[in-house]
């Protein structure tokens, strides 16, 4: 299931049907431990309600104490010649590339939809949409799209497996030309305004494979393949450490854009392989933008910082103690939930609905103040960063650790609301407000 090598992974050793496959897939990243992955493969007609709650606690902690694992490296076929441009679907323009022949791709919109107010469900429609799936790829030397619609309620920062119950209704099919511009006015039956769709030819985009630039001695470059506009770059471990975390950035014409990090606790074993992707802005995003000031001379992809199971690191200091504080607050708030879904857990005598409305203004209420005995430690472990870095971003990352893991706590906790009928249709929890935050 996990991809890893077959080296004694326990989950070559348990049964899993399809769905649940999919769903693990969907929802975690990297590698479950035994226990957990029998629990996944115990018939679901057989849980009573207080298993259900137990597995409850079992599922909202794997959320936050998975571990990572190396990938299996895959290869993504080119883009073709063509973007496809859409208008005024949750936005003003999304551009992506069109995959080439015998490759599909998608975009998929559970937010921000442009909805008609005078709707109303009927006998044809009863339920509002709520994800537009818009699938698009090459055919008949043009680029054939189709876009479906599922009707139902779906809870907050819905995934594909909240959608499995949801109705599926194809709402229109269009064969689109090079340079030609179609609107998609079915979805006014369905409360969504009419988006347009454009087919364009690509401007020009290959300048040349990117220069990887690896600030690390553990790591090194196995391959870079290109998928305008994003660049897929496979990495080995070649140290006897695990790998736990790892930060990288792009640079075009030396100007810094985009890019993230992972971390888990086995994210790259010793021999490991692992992928991650580099997204580039496309022209045609940019122009759009009044972004673009001058053509693309240069493209980089910088592997910035890792950081080892065992505490130390390579790379840029200020990136690596920036991911430690952000995964220090996220162990500290990790650790505090635990005891939370313990209590919610061993609480038999109180209904479900009660003991997640109790868990969450229990989670409402954890801690996000940072102390400073911790910045000081960790200030201490990364004496070679910068002075800002010591002084603020630590105490900015480790903050944001706390608070990234409870708002994503309360979204999941309110997610299995939907799923088990106990959702009060109130989303009561703000959004973790955007900051300049690209650490993992």
């Amino acid at each position: 299931m996990c991809g890893a090598s077959l080296r004694g992974c326990w989950c070559s050793e348990i049964a899993l049907n399809d769905e649940t496959r999919a769903e693990l897939r969907s929802r975690y990243r990297g590698c479950l431990c035994r226990q957990c992955l029998e629990q996944f493969s115990k018939p679901k007609e057989a849980c009573s309600a207080q298993t259900r709650s137990i597995g409850l606690g079992i599922v909202l902690l794997l959320i936050f104490c998975t571990n990572g694992a190396s990938q299996k490296v895959t290869t993504r076929p080119p883009a073709s010649d063509f973007n496809i441009e859409l208008i005024n679907l949750d936005g003003p323009l999304y551009v992506a590339s069109v995959p080439g022949p015998g490759a599909r791709s998608g975009y998929v919109v559970t937010r921000n939809l442009r909805r008609v107010s005078t709707w109303r469900p009927s006998d044809e429609v009863p339920a509002e949409v709520s994800v537009l799936k818009i699938d698009y790829w090459i055919d008949e030397g043009a680029v054939r799209l189709e876009v479906e619609a599922y009707l139902g309620q779906s809870p907050p920062y819905s995934r594909p497996p909240d959608w499995a119950k949801l109705k599926i209704v194809k709402v229109a099919t269009r064969l689109v030309h090079e340079n030609e511009t179609v609107s998609i006015s079915e979805t006014q039956r369905f409360g969504i305004e009419p988006f347009q769709v454009r087919l364009v030819r690509a401007r020009p985009w290959s300048i040349g494979p990117p220069e990887v630039i690896n600030r690390t001695q553990a790591l090194t470059v196995v391959s870079t393949e290109e998928e305008r506009p994003v660049y897929t770059v496979t990495v080995r471990n070649v140290s006897q450490k695990n790998v736990s975390a790892i930060q990288w950035y792009g640079l075009e014409n030396g100007k810094r854009g985009g890019g993230t990090g992972l971390r888990g606790a086995r994210l790259i074993t010793p021999g490991g392989t692992f992928q991650f992707r580099q997204h580039f802005t496309l022209p045609e995003e940019k122009r759009f933008e009044g972004l673009e000031s001058e053509p693309t001379g240069k493209r980089e992809i910088v592997i910035a910082a890792i950081l080892f199971d065992d505490g130390s690191f390579e790379g840029e200091p200020d990136m690596a103690a920036q991911m430690a504080a952000q995964w220090t607050g996220e162990s500290i708030q990790c650790a505090r939930v635990v005891k939370l879904l313990q209590n919610v857990s061993q609480a038999n005598d109180e209904s479900l609905s009660k003991r997640l409305t109790k868990l969450k203004d229990e989670v409402t209420l954890l801690e996000e103040d940072v102390d400073p005995s911790l910045v000081e430690r960790l200030s201490a472990r990364f004496t070679s960063s910068s002075e800002d870095t010591r002084q603020r971003r630590i105490t900015a990352d480790v903050k944001f650790g706390l608070q990234s893991t409870k708002h994503n706590l309360l979204h999941d906790i309110e997610r299995f609301e939907f799923q088990t009928g106990t959702y009060s249709g109130e989303y009561r929890h703000a959004d973790l407000g955007e900051g300049n935050y690209q650490e993992i």
